[in-house]
């Protein structure tokens, strides 16, 4: 159990200090807002603009305390996973991002996508398409590559 520790502190100050900056922090910008302190929406954009940049660092501070925490294999497993999976998930999802950039599959792409969407609509459309196929990718290696090993 000791060696989960820094884990285990590195994710419990991440997720403490969020709160604890988010909730007084969001309650003060809207307060300000609604008194006239702030431009519209300036400080509740900045606040969970802080926040959110405050949670990724957090998070990459989680991740680098886990991988040191786990022994070599698992490290080669995630490591193998992350390049091979994830850079052919990535392909996969650059020839749709090819598909739609011109030609005539950019109509048939934004039809079946949908219709009526803000610009911010589809952005997160297209990040999660980036995104699912990296991890399906990063899954399918991870769990092949533990299988390799695992029959000797």
């Amino acid at each position: 159990m000791r060696k989960w520790s820094k884990v285990t502190k590195a994710t419990a100050i991440t997720l403490g200090a969020g709160i604890a900056f988010l909730i007084p922090g969001a309650i003060l910008a809207g307060y300000g807002e609604k008194a006239g302190w702030f431009p519209d929406s300036v400080a509740i954009l900045t606040v969970f603009g802080i926040y959110a940049a405050g949670m990724m660092i957090g998070a990459l501070w989680i991740g680098a305390e886990w991988m040191r925490s786990i022994d070599e294999a698992a490290r080669e497993a995630h490591k193998s996973a992350w390049y091979w999976g994830g850079s052919g998930g990535m392909c996969v999802g650059g020839i749709a991002f090819i598909l739609a950039s011109a030609g005539p599959w950019r109509e048939v792409i934004a039809r079946s996508i949908g219709t009526g969407g803000q610009p911010i609509d589809y952005m997160l459309t297209g990040a999660a398409l980036m995104l699912a196929p990296m991890m399906i990718g990063y899954i399918v290696v991870w769990t092949w590559w533990w299988l390799a090993r695992m029959r000797g």
